[in-house]
């Protein structure tokens, strides 16, 4: 078991959470996407119209400092079918501590709160090759819930400014 502390993220840990944000887009193939900086988890995450939050787990090191070596970052979501529901974006940990339980220990903490918020479900994503990922997430009697009846879809920044001029002039 390695030596670390789950906590909520506070805003002085940006700089730790964008490091730890470029690993899983290394560790994902997807550095090349990554467009979140600390002045962006700054504005969303601890500023006045915030969206999001996070939970960072923290190495001790024997020399008394410490550093972020995983986090789980999440948001509350609501249907109209069941309610308010808590959405896991992110969760990563550093190669060095995986399988000591820090995963275990970050995902713990959202399902407490999860349920302390009277959420009536979790809800994430997981990329198919992700077998270590899907395996955990199964354990803990996850159900994948992928149907025929639901396809997602993503507008980006161009396509929404384009959709807008198109809507505004119908």
């Amino acid at each position: 078991m390695a030596d670390f502390s789950v906590r909520e993220a506070r805003e002085d840990d940006c700089d730790e959470i964008v490091r730890l944000m470029q690993g899983f887009a290394t560790h994902e193939g997807n550095l090349h996407l990554l467009k979140t900086n600390v002045k962006t988890l700054k504005r969303d995450g601890f500023g006045e119209k915030k969206v999001f939050d996070c939970f960072v787990a923290e190495e001790t090191q024997s020399t008394g400092r410490s550093r972020l070596v995983g986090y789980l970052m999440y948001m509350w979501s609501f249907t109209t079918l069941t309610g308010r529901f808590l959405y896991v974006e992110d969760l990563f940990v550093e190669r060095d501590f995986r399988r000591k339980g820090v995963g275990s220990a970050l995902w713990a903490s959202a399902m407490k709160l999860a349920l302390s918020w009277g959420c009536g479900y979790m809800q994430w994503m997981a990329k198919r090759g992700n077998t270590s990922g899907i395996n955990f997430y199964k354990h803990l009697g996850a159900v994948e819930t992928n149907t025929d009846n639901f396809m997602t879809f993503t507008l980006d920044e161009d396509a929404m400014t384009l959709a807008c001029s198109k809507i505004v002039s119908e």
